[in-house]
């Protein structure tokens, strides 16, 4: 029967490999080079995504910290004592086995899954450049291609230099904001994106949850269930508390980045076609 102290160390490990391995993914997907033939292509620092897109950082906090509530119940079910089952089990070679594989490898994915979901917010801290394009298929973000039909307009200030493009399922979230730099031609730029996508506010009205309005409140309806199963099952005996609360925080992830990227670019998958570059 596994102690506390191994528990806690498996999701420690996993949590720091979680941290490790998507930050790394994040931050090498940022430093890619388009494969694709580019229009116009920049490097530049990213922008403050608190200043910029509010409201999707907003919603990506309450996530995180959902996220981080079911690692604390995690880390609470671990202290909890044996039970008589799985101390008849110890003496078991095939029922000791069975309970480390179920407590160490549930708390253990937990641990992962909370690493991978802060290295997002990691991420964000870092201040090497990006690079950002255009291409006749989409815009360019790393290595990565956005096509034109995640977009629904776009809008320029010319004061900031500020380029803003708006998703296709909430027109008025602001899914893609980069500032130019002066070596770019805005206005040959400009020309190429009109060629694909409106410039200016979407006249058209939208029902509340199709709107930035609605991301919030959606996130916080996807949260709270989850958080409260995921505290309701640390009364359960160990062993079968710390599965179903990993089983939670899978889908509390799942259900969180679909969400985000539903109302960012109006599909589940982002960044599923990588680019080819040219000098633009």
């Amino acid at each position: 029967m596994p102690a506390p102290l191994p528990l806690i160390v498996f999701f420690l490990l996993g949590t720091v490999l979680g941290i490790i391995r998507t930050y790394r993914k994040i931050t090498a997907a940022r430093r890619g080079i388009p494969a694709q033939v580019a229009l116009y292509t920049w490097r530049q620092r990213r922008l403050s995504a608190w200043k910029y897109e509010q409201d999707s950082s907003v919603s990506i906090l309450v996530h995180t910290l959902a996220v981080m509530s079911l690692g604390g119940a995690a880390v609470t079910a671990a202290f909890k004592p044996a039970t008589s089952t799985s101390l008849l089990l110890a003496g078991d070679p095939t029922g000791v086995i069975l309970i480390w594989l179920v407590e160490g490898g549930s708390i253990a994915l937990t641990g992962y899954l909370l690493g991978s979901t802060l290295a997002f917010p990691l991420a964000s801290l870092g201040r090497a450049p990006v690079m950002y394009g255009v291409s006749e298929d989409g815009m360019i973000y790393g290595s990565r291609l956005l096509p034109w039909r995640w977009f629904s307009h776009f809008t320029y200030d010319t004061d900031k230099r500020l380029l803003r493009l708006y998703s296709s399922f909430a027109p008025n979230l602001p899914s893609y904001v980069a500032e130019l730099p002066e070596a770019v031609p805005v206005d040959q730029l400009v020309i190429a994106i009109e060629g694909h996508l409106p410039q200016g506010a979407n006249p058209q009205k939208f029902a509340w949850y199709q709107t930035k309005y609605g991301l919030l409140p959606l996130m916080v309806l996807i949260c709270l269930p989850w958080i409260f199963f995921g505290w309701v099952a640390t009364n359960l005996p160990r062993e079968l508390a710390l599965f179903p609360i990993a089983l939670f925080t899978t889908l509390l992830i799942w259900l969180g980045g679909y969400l985000l990227t539903y109302f960012g670019f109006g599909t589940s998958r982002v960044g599923a076609k990588k680019t080819r570059k040219r000098a633009g």
